[in-house]
């Protein structure tokens, strides 16, 4: 039985705390925050799982995987919180990222429907779209992010993790496996996990202080009367074209959530987590002229975070000595956070070599 230090609870930490205590091996995990964390990036209403992945078919792969990983967590749990309102990627023009996911998914054989104009004006009234416009649609949709996070939460507490929080770890010994806190106090292990997030940056400074981050600010919005029913029932939106949008559909109590890369940042943490709530306009103006009556929407809050993202936007997990590290989550680690957990306890139990894991973690 080894014992596992975890750096960060946010999914992929409390992820690989849950895939440890499951093989028999003690596991304290260090937060420098509460936990759950209300600034980390695994916490938010909800998060997307979604096959569609463009050309990467490793990734493409690896979704199906993580929804056997889901699978099995909702067995723990008692509890499913997903709900499969299907995911849509729309086409604009031949070889954009919806096109590409279609034809990835004919390759890999995976499950999906091809819709025309017309299916696409029936399923989202409230997109107005180019007649050339085609949608993929598959299996997908919101996971319940901050259900998921704090069920986790309770759930290696109450398998015997030790949990400290409000605890800030200030260096590593990826040789000896310790690590050192504010405090003074230093915690011996035989693995150290660190799944800092945004913050890893200014825990490994010489080894990871150039990685970039971003700041994302999403915004949940009312929709006008006359389409709150069709984002209800709707599917989530995965792309619009050449445009890095994405929707969310309000389920379970949730908010209809709209993102756009067009406004991400580069920033740190500590430039912190509000924005004034107009922003919001600027990310339902990315949408442009798809989005019907796009004046009547109206921003009723914002979700500030933080994520490492590199030009590859390949996950990195990477060993030294006695220390694994997980970066460059890109905003997309979320969905596999229970699988990466698995395999990582895994390859160290010896099931697979941290080179092999490393490799898949990337896509390859």
């Amino acid at each position: 039985m080894s014992r596992i230090l975890v750096i960060g609870a946010g999914v992929v930490g409390l992820s690989v705390a849950r895939a440890a205590l499951r093989r028999g091996h003690r596991v304290t995990l260090i937060e420098q925050g509460a936990v759950p964390n209300p600034h980390a990036a695994s916490w938010d209403q909800h998060r997307m799982i979604r096959f569609h992945y463009g050309a990467a078919e490793g990734y493409t792969r690896m979704v199906a995987e993580a929804f056997e990983a889901w699978r099995a967590l909702w067995q723990e749990l008692g509890i499913e919180h997903y709900a499969a309102s299907g995911a849509l990627a729309i086409s604009l023009r031949a070889g954009d990222y919806a096109d590409e996911t279609a034809r990835t998914f004919e390759r890999l054989r995976i499950s999906h429907d091809r819709l025309d104009a017309d299916a696409l004006a029936r399923l989202c009234p409230h997109l107005d779209l180019p007649a050339p416009a085609r949608g993929v649609l598959a299996e997908g949709g919101p996971l319940f992010a901050d259900r998921i996070v704090g069920d986790l939460a309770r759930l290696v507490r109450d398998r015997g993790a030790e949990i400290l929080e409000h605890a800030r770890v200030v260096a590593v010994d990826a040789t000896a496996g310790s690590i050192r806190l504010a405090d003074g106090r230093v915690l011996d292990g035989d693995l150290v996990v660190v799944a800092a997030g945004a913050w890893l940056p200014d825990l490994l400074p010489a080894e990871y202080g150039a990685l970039p981050v971003w700041r994302q600010t999403l915004c949940y919005v009312e929709a006008p009367a006359a389409y709150r029913e069709s984002w209800a029932r709707g599917p989530a939106l995965v792309v619009l074209g050449d445009r890095d949008v994405y929707t969310l559909p309000p389920r379970a109590g949730t908010g209809l959530k709209f993102g756009s890369g067009e406004q991400r940042r580069p920033a740190k943490p500590a430039g912190g987590f509000e924005a004034p709530l107009e922003f919001g306009r600027r990310v339902i103006a990315d949408f442009g002229p798809y989005l019907r009556d796009a004046d009547a929407y109206r921003p009723l809050r914002l979700q500030v975070g933080y994520y490492v993202k590199e030009p590859s936007r390949r996950f990195r997990l990477e060993q030294s000595g006695r220390r694994v590290v997980v970066t460059n989550c890109d905003g997309q680690m979320f969905k596999f956070g229970p699988l990466i957990g698995e395999r990582l306890i895994a390859a160290w139990d010896g099931g697979a070599s941290f080179p092999e894991l490393a490799r898949w973690a990337a896509g390859y």
